[in-house]
């Protein structure tokens, strides 16, 4: 078909105008709108049916008992679904699925990996098992991930290292994780916080985890990790929070480490670990917290430096090889709550290697004071009574220390547990110990303690244990302890106490673990009431003078396990009740003055291990089923 010159010039004319952006005539444009259109339908069509698609394969695989994901139904639009958010630029792009918490049991489907415009998933604290599928590498926009507190098993896949957006990773509390760490994380460069404890993960920690410098969270702890700490761990320039504690970490600790200045709390307790704390520790860490790392094999003294560390917390220290004199400026710690540095071999034998402790009376904040189980020896400083009046826990058991027990203890209002025994300290119990109404554990056992024990402990009603043994104790058993209705166990054996045995001391069923009361000068008959120690599991009476007929009503004592009453003056029958305590393992009953014959019943106690009944006035025969 030719074309006159007019139409060529017009052709041509509408040609130039469509390579240049010239406006279209009004036709042409109204055909271009319509093609973007459709175009642009399509596309909203495929994504919706792409997102929604991997949503419902999600679904298949969950169990919903609680009927959180009833709403997944076409009856509405999938970014409706609960937990289900879409974005507002890209409207039918998912974002984020987060079903924290909603009890949804089954597996994790590999179509969430087509969820490519997720920013946050998070499916923590759910029933889920099974695998995290390999696909999650897809989600290049992923931010956070939160796959915390389910019952997730095999490893994480490597290719989690390809979600390169992801800032926050928590991947914990799934003990059926194994194997061993990515090294490819150490790539993922927009890490802000990665948590991985609590899982069953082994091998070394890679390497390549010190690249991730913006990295400010990073806790590795209650797993199988072996191998040392990486020195690069010491060099991310952002790190705060460290958590290696509860592995099987060994080697020397990196010297990196101690001149982290950002870093505010650092736990590797319960490791293999060794090394010395540098002199210089307090430069290193200015803004160091908390600072836990008992249970290693870590030597030497704890430098004077130490007191630098002015916004330090927690120091916990347990379970080492430390030696030498504790820091005497300890008292420079304002901010200090926990101290304890048990089982080292940490040494005062005079006032000025025990200016720590009277250093800690300027500490306010403190709430837990423990030197158990170290060298310390010579007077305890009166001072002890000035430390915060906001204790709660104040231990100095197992060293060689001498004084007495300061008169005002009762200042320490608020203290719950007490642990003074197995030193060497004299005096009296004061009377103020009654004003600790907090008290829930007292431990004086194994002392040269004298005089009576004051009435005013009947005040500790939320007392649960009570040790006093191996002291020189006399007078009588208080009556007002059976006061203690929360008491689980209580032990005054081997002191010089006399008198009767309070029946309230029988009627406090909440003691379930041991009421001891052996080797002292105790009188009379057993209270009647002894069958109202329902959930005891130990009664121990030997060596008093305990006399009269052993009651009937001790076959009340249905769960328990051992009974010693050897060397009293106990008269009368084996009374055959004893054939109820089915559990009973060890029944010991020499030198008395029982007569009688040997009830028959006692064959009926199947789980009796050890009988003794020597030294007694018993006649007849020996039952033939107690296979003697």
């Amino acid at each position: 078909m030719f074309h006159t010159k007019e139409e060529r010039v017009k052709i041509t004319t509408h040609r130039t105008m469509w390579r240049r952006g010239t406006p279209l005539p009004r036709r042409l444009v109204g055909i271009k709108c319509l093609v973007l259109l459709l175009l642009s339908t399509m596309g909203v069509t495929r994504a919706h049916d792409g997102d929604e698609s991997a949503l419902e394969a999600f679904k298949e695989r969950i169990s919903d008992h609680s009927r959180v994901l009833s709403s997944w139904n076409r009856s509405i639009s999938y970014c409706a679904w609960e937990g289900v958010t879409c974005s507002q630029r890209h409207r039918s792009r998912v974002v984020a699925l987060d079903l924290n918490s909603q009890g949804l049991a089954g597996t994790i489907s590999p179509a969430v990996g087509n969820l490519t415009f997720l920013r946050t998933l998070n499916l923590s604290l759910n029933p889920l098992y099974g695998k995290i599928p390999p696909s999650i590498g897809s989600l290049h926009r992923l931010r956070y991930l939160g796959l915390q507190g389910n019952m997730l098993t095999g490893a994480i896949p490597s290719n989690i290292s390809h979600c390169s957006s992801l800032r926050k990773m928590v991947i914990a509390d799934n003990k059926g994780l194994q194997g061993s760490i990515p090294s490819e994380i150490g790539n993922m460069q927009s890490l802000r916080l990665v948590h991985l404890y609590n899982n069953s993960l082994t091998g070394t920690i890679p390497s390549s985890l010190g690249n991730l410098s913006q990295v400010s969270i990073l806790s590795l702890a209650a797993n199988h990790l072996q191998g040392s700490i990486p020195e690069g761990i010491g060099n991310i320039p952002s790190l705060e929070f460290l958590q290696l504690a509860i592995n099987n970490l060994s080697g020397l600790f990196p010297l990196s480490l101690y001149n982290q200045s950002s870093l505010h709390r650092f736990y590797v307790a319960d490791n293999n670990l060794h090394g010395r704390l540098p002199a210089d520790l307090g430069r290193g860490l200015p803004n160091m917290q908390q600072f836990a790392m008992g249970d290693n094999q870590f030597t030497g003294v704890v430098p004077p430096s130490l007191t630098n560390l002015s916004r330090l917390q927690v120091f916990d220290a347990p379970n080492n090889g430390f030696s030498g004199v504790v820091p005497s400026e300890l008292g420079r710690l304002q901010y200090l709550r926990w101290f304890c540095l048990d089982v080292n071999k940490f040494e005062a034998n005079n006032e000025r290697e025990w200016q720590f402790l009277i250093s800690l009376t300027n500490c306010s904040r403190l709430r837990l004071m423990s030197i158990e189980q170290n060298r310390f020896s010579g007077q305890l400083p009166t001072s002890v009574s000035n430390l915060s009046t906001n204790i709660q826990e104040l231990s100095i058991l197992a060293n060689n220390i001498s004084g007495t027990i300061p008169s005002d203890i009762g200042n320490f209002i608020g203290l719950e547990v007490l642990h003074l025994g197995h030193n060497l300290l004299t005096g009296i119990i004061p009377d103020s110990i009654g004003k600790l109404t907090q008290l829930k554990e007292l431990h004086l056992g194994y002392n040269n303690l004298s005089g009576f024990i004051p009435s005013s402990i009947g005040n500790l009603t939320g007392l649960s244990k009570f040790d006093a043994s191996f002291n020189s104790l006399e007078g009588p058993i208080p009556s007002s302890i059976g006061k203690l209705t929360k008491l689980s166990q209580l032990d005054l054996s081997r002191n010089h106490l006399n008198g009767t045995i309070p029946s309230e001391i029988m009627q406090l069923s909440s003691i379930s673990i041991y009421l001891a009361l052996s080797y002292n000068l105790l009188k009379g008959p057993l209270p009647s009431e002894v069958g109202k120690l329902v959930n005891l599991g130990q009664l121990l009476l030997s060596g008093n003078q305990l006399s009269g007929k052993i009651p009937a009503t001790i076959g009340g004592c249905v769960v328990l396990e051992t009974l010693l009453m050897d060397g009293n003056s106990f008269q009368g029958n084996i009374p055959p009740s004893l054939k109820n305590i089915k559990g009973l393992t060890v029944l010991n009953l020499t030198n008395n003055k029982l007569n009688g014959s040997i009830p028959g019943d006692l064959s009926n106690i199947t789980s009796l291990e050890e009988l003794y009944l020597a030294h007694n006035d018993l006649s007849g025969p020996i039952p033939e089923l107690l296979g003697i």
